[in-house]
């Protein structure tokens, strides 16, 4: 069973998340507050909190400054923003505070918490391909995507952006939706980049692209 909390200050989706996960066979909701403050009065250690649900407003404030606090109390669990808000500097700003993903608000429970068990099962960093696909765009240019080791390599921009995917903990499924495409092609791309790149594993592109 995996263990997650919950900081969310809207009492109708705190309700709602709370009975779906009373009912899950994998993951269970061990903690549900609705503000930073009482996370830190209520957390306990043999609670074995693998991951928490932020929302980044709570009552009109910012929840990005108090991640490193929770990071104290939580040091082992995955802090994933769990909002509707999108924009890339909210999203540049929680990630370089800690936060680990970041999840925009969707009615599908079922959806977030199958991300949540393939996150904690090391497929992937829990990102919406839209938030993935800002976050790309505001740290490298599109004419500055490909940098010096693909240039050298000659992979194309789709391979290249595959790279940068991989690279930022996406899984083949959210590669997918970012480019477009099928599973097969992913796969496709990935194997063109281990071809161009003279590589075999994972392991050996990480320490190309690093």
């Amino acid at each position: 069973m995996l263990n997650i909390a919950i900081i969310e200050d809207d009492p109708v989706l705190r309700k709602a998340l709370s009975n779906h996960f009373a009912n899950s066979t994998q993951v269970e909701c061990v903690l549900l507050v609705e503000t930073v403050e009482k996370f830190v009065k209520f957390h306990r250690d043999f609670m074995e909190i693998d991951l928490i649900l932020l929302d980044v407003m709570l009552f009109k404030q910012s929840s990005i400054p108090s991640i490193p606090l929770i990071q104290q109390r939580a040091p082992h669990a995955e802090i994933v923003m769990y909002t509707i808000v999108d924009d890339s500097e909210t999203i540049f700003q929680a990630l370089c505070n800690g936060a680990t993903g970041y999840l925009l608000k969707d009615p599908d429970f079922n959806q977030l918490e199958a991300q949540i068990i393939s996150n904690l099962s090391g497929e992937g960093a829990l990102l919406n391909p839209s938030v993935a696909k800002k976050i790309i765009n505001y740290f490298t240019p599109r004419s500055q995507k490909v940098n010096r080791t693909e240039q050298e390599s000659g992979l194309n921009e789709k391979e290249a952006i595959v790279v940068k995917l991989l690279r930022d903990g996406s899984s083949y499924q959210e590669i997918a939706q970012y480019l477009g495409v099928t599973l097969n092609g992913v796969r496709y791309h990935v194997k063109n980049v281990y071809r161009k790149l003279q590589i075999k594993s994972k392991g050996e592109l990480w320490k190309r692209v690093r």
